[in-house]
């Protein structure tokens, strides 16, 4: 096994909780350090581990069946980019937008810092014009 290895799989592992509506909310934020600091989320929510979770329950109240699937995993040292697509359907209430029950799928790129195999920083990017766009009623 590579010194990488473990943390390629505590990312993986940290997709398949985000995936599954039965033990996300238990386990997901498990992944996440107290001290963690984000970027990229929308400038309303504080940059901490309680902005980060206001916006994840905000995913998954609005896109129930919401999926992230990692296309490319790159690691260096404690940092890890991964390239995904994310895909569900509009069922709830997302940034002003009534529920439109249309799918959608977009491209993302996250950059997450680890230590002592928990998320301390997260940076991200997400295709918002096209998720509006798809979202449109």
């Amino acid at each position: 096994m590579t010194t990488t290895e473990p943390l390629r799989q505590n990312v993986q592992k940290l997709a398949e909780t985000f995936n599954d509506p039965q033990n996300r909310e238990t386990a997901y934020f498990d992944f996440y350090d107290d001290s963690l600091i984000i970027h990229g989320f929308p400038p309303n929510l504080p940059g901490n581990k309680e902005g980060f979770k206001q916006f994840i329950y905000m995913l998954w109240n609005a896109f129930p069946d919401i999926r992230i699937i990692f296309d490319d995993i790159i690691i260096e040292e404690n940092k890890v980019v991964c390239r995904y697509v994310l895909f569900g359907t509009h069922r709830g209430k997302f940034l002003e937008i009534s529920p439109t029950n249309k799918t959608f799928r977009v491209n993302g790129m996250t950059i997450f810092y680890f230590k002592d195999r928990k998320c301390v920083q997260r940076w991200n990017l997400v295709d918002m014009i096209s998720l509006m766009e798809q979202l449109k009623p």
